[in-house]
Order: structure tokens, then sequence, then C-alpha cells
């Protein structure tokens, strides 16, 4: 009886844990964070959620205390009396209150399903490839301003993880999928005002996306939102990345690319005179940007007049790493 027993819980058990990674799988729709390692998967996952949950609390509470600033025209409450209210709430405030609120809190949070979780890992089905879901609107202002916090102060956040990438859009890995989806996409960021702007491709567990007819079909989407709109090799305002992995399309955009390091973080803190990385850290960075399924490309404008109409003209740059 007792083995029976035990064998029906390892049943319900293993049946439970299928079911739950069956849930957390990447889906076409998400919106998040792409995040890469090298076979430091747990602790990349780790380095992601306290990074993402320090700048997202900060822009949080920044946003909170514009909401109590007193203006200047409606002068409610001074900033004397602002401080002894919340003094006398944290007085009042029992402390066995606060902790029961902040395990109900912790509590809600895990019973959440995993779509209105506010950041939650998700599998990608690729080693050293992981997607945390958000349910931030704009996953691109909260990486630029970690991006750019770390090349002002040069501070390592991270051990593990090594490139961050807002994604925006997740779909089918099928070009009138991408098609559609890139033309909304680029309709907010190349419609306004002329920029030079590069593509970078990168594909892993998956050939059935051609990079010549994935490249010149978004060039060709990019140009028709502005003619004033450039390539740019060495110095792009704008870099439209695309991620294949497995049957889904990842788009993002990341401005300053190459200024920040392909985003790499652990690069953005290098500096000369202090050496943060080991050398051990710092072949591994390497070796990450050399994967066997992995394919760079900037459009080239002569390349691209061969494949599209006489007529048409193109002014874009391609870019290509071979695969090692």
């Amino acid at each position: 009886m007792n083995t029976r027993k035990r064998n029906n819980r390892y049943i319900s058990n293993q049946y439970n844990n299928h079911k739950r990674r069956k849930q957390s799988v990447l889906e076409i729709g998400m919106t998040g964070f792409l995040c890469t390692c090298n076979f430091h998967e747990r602790g990349c996952i780790t380095d992601a959620y306290k990074l993402l949950n320090l700048f997202a609390n900060e822009e949080s509470t920044s946003e909170i205390n514009k909401e109590f600033e007193p203006s200047n025209t409606t002068n409610i409450l001074d900033k004397k009396e602002i401080n002894k209210s919340v003094e006398n709430i944290e007085k009042d405030e029992d402390i066995l209150t606060t902790l029961e609120r902040e395990i109900n809190e912790l509590r809600t949070e895990q019973e959440m399903p995993l779509s209105a979780r506010k950041f939650q890992v998700v599998d990608t089905g690729v080693k050293n490839m992981i997607f945390i879901s958000s349910t931030f609107s704009n996953p691109l202002e909260l990486v630029t301003k970690i991006v750019t916090k770390l090349d002002a102060t040069k501070e390592q956040y991270t051990r593990y993880l090594l490139r961050l990438l807002p994604i925006e859009v997740t779909c089918k890995a099928y070009m009138d999928n991408i098609r559609i989806k890139a033309n909304t996409l680029f309709e907010k960021y190349f419609a306004q005002e002329p920029k030079t702007f590069s593509i970078i491709f990168n594909r892993r567990s998956n050939n059935n996306i051609k990079r010549e007819e994935i490249i010149k079909d978004l060039a060709e989407i990019i140009l028709r939102k502005n003619p004033g709109n450039k390539a740019d090799l060495k110095n792009p305002e704008i870099a439209v990345i695309v991620e294949v992995i497995r049957g889904i399309c990842l788009l993002s955009i990341a401005p300053n690319y190459y200024k920040f390091k392909k985003y790499n973080l652990l690069e953005i803190c290098r500096s000369t005179k202090n050496k943060i990385i080991s050398n051990i850290e710092m072949t591994e960075t390497t070796s990450e940007e050399n994967k066997n399924d992995s394919d760079t490309i900037i459009l080239n404008s002569c390349e691209i007049e061969e494949s599209i109409n006489e007529d048409e003209s193109l002014d874009t740059q391609i870019e290509e790493k071979n695969d090692n």
C-alpha cells in the first residue's frame, strides 16, 4: 500500500511539473526581455530578475513622488505637511500588520497567472537564451534606462547575464506575419523623422527563414515609412534586431546599439582602469557572439538594388557574420 501511494504521488507530481513547464513557454504576442548567458542559466535568471526589479521599482517610485509633489498653482500641502503625514502613518501602522500585508502581496503574486506577473521567465527551447515576459508596455524604455546608467557609472550589476534586449513584438516565423508586425512597429520609430538604421538578423534552431528575403522586405518597409531613412554601418541611430528562435520571430528596437556594446552589460561596464570581468568571462563573452546558429546581417545598398526592381532605390547596408 505504501509503495502504491508513493508511485501515485510521483506520477501526480510529475504531471503537475509537466503542466507547469508547458505553461511557461515562449508564445506569440509576448513582450519582454531576451537574455543571453554562457551555461549559467540559473544565475542569469536571478541577475535579470534583480536588475529589472531594481530599475522598475526606481521608475515606479519616481512616478509616485511626481504625483505627490505640490504644484505651483495649487498649494494643497507643503512638503513639511507631507512628511509629517507620512511619519504619522508609519507610527500608526503596527509591524505585524505590515508584515502580514507583505506576505499577502507575495502570495497573491504567486497565485497570479503568468501573463499577469510583472516579470516571468519562460522557456525558449534553446540553451543560453532566456526570455522574460513582462507586463511593461514599453520594455525599450526600461532597457534604455539600464544601459544608460551602466555606461555612465561603469558599475556592474550582473555576473552571468550578458546581453539584455527589449522585445516589443513576437510573432510566427513566417514572412507574412513578420511583414505585418514589422509594418506597425516601424511606424512608431521610422515614420516621423529620417534616421540611420541597420538590420541585424540572428537565427537559432530555424532554417526556414531566408536571410536575403527578410532583410530585403524589412528594408523596403523602413524606406517606405520615410524616404530619408538611410543605413549606417558604423554608427546607426536605430538597430532593428530580428531574432528567430525555432518557430517564433522576435523583433527588437535598439537605439545606439554599437555605442552600448551591442547591449552587452558586462562589456558596457568594462573599463581600462577597473577590469571587472575576469579573463575567463572575457573569453566567454566573445564566444557568445560567435554561435553556430546565429547570422548577423546589415544592409548594403548594392546588394539590395540587385534583388529589387531597377526603379526602386534603396540605401541600405548588409553586414553578415558567417557561422563558425
